[in-house]
């Protein structure tokens, strides 16, 4: 998707976003299987740029009344995929990083459960085996996250899957890559988990940008 510069010159520390998104054009379907299209996703990119900041590109989503964004690696690109969720892959299409609404919100007060986890992990990857798990935290909401080890492809692919409740959904973040490039694309999957924002109930979705400064 070619990226569309509507930033010329930032300021201020904290951007408060509303409004409709452009829907981008749907890519070929997921490999690794697919999502209800309950929470089908609208995304676009939108680089940033101005005195005083490191110029980046950010995806922007919309699934009905909800909004998101995240940070976009440097040389990935942002699709949508026909399955409902949002994506950023290597341009030869070797690691991607898959974003989604992958299941209904938890009642209030509740936990998630690991082996429920577990079970939508392994239901949406069945070739899977879980190497480990551990925690996982975007916008500042805690969540459980696996290692993953996919066999019956020529090359046994790595990969990383994190459920992170959320207000509209539970929120899954899934990095599947080649194990010569595993290290490298989980650290993009960190940023972009660190640099996920959604918007509030009133539709407001609040982005720092990055500053040059740090």
């Amino acid at each position: 998707m070619r990226a569309i510069n509507l930033w010329p010159v930032l300021t201020g520390s904290t951007l408060i976003l509303s409004g409709g998104l452009v829907h981008a054009a749907p890519a070929p379907p997921c490999e690794t299987g697919s999502l209800t299209n309950a929470f089908a996703l609208s995304a676009e990119t939108r680089h940033e740029e101005g005195p005083g900041l490191l110029p980046a590109d950010r995806a922007y989503l919309r699934a009905g009344t909800n909004r998101f964004s995240f940070l976009i690696p440097a040389g990935w690109k942002l699709e949508t995929w026909s399955d409902g969720r949002a994506a950023v892959v290597t341009r030869d299409y070797g690691c991607r990083i898959s974003f989604g609404l992958a299941r209904p919100p938890l009642p209030e007060g509740v936990e998630l459960n690991p082996d429920a986890c577990a079970q939508w992990m392994l239901a949406e990857y069945p070739q899977a085996t879980i190497v480990k798990q551990f925690p996982a935290m975007a916008e500042s909401q805690r969540g459980l996250a696996y290692e993953i080890q996919l066999s019956g492809t020529s090359t046994a692919n790595r990969g990383e899957i994190a459920f992170i409740p959320s207000r509209p959904a539970i929120l899954e973040f899934s990095l599947i890559c080649s194990p010569d490039h595993f290290e490298n694309a989980r650290r993009q999957l960190h940023t972009l988990m660190l640099t996920f924002r959604a918007s509030d109930r009133r539709g407001e979705l609040r982005i720092s940008p990055l500053s040059d400064k740090l």
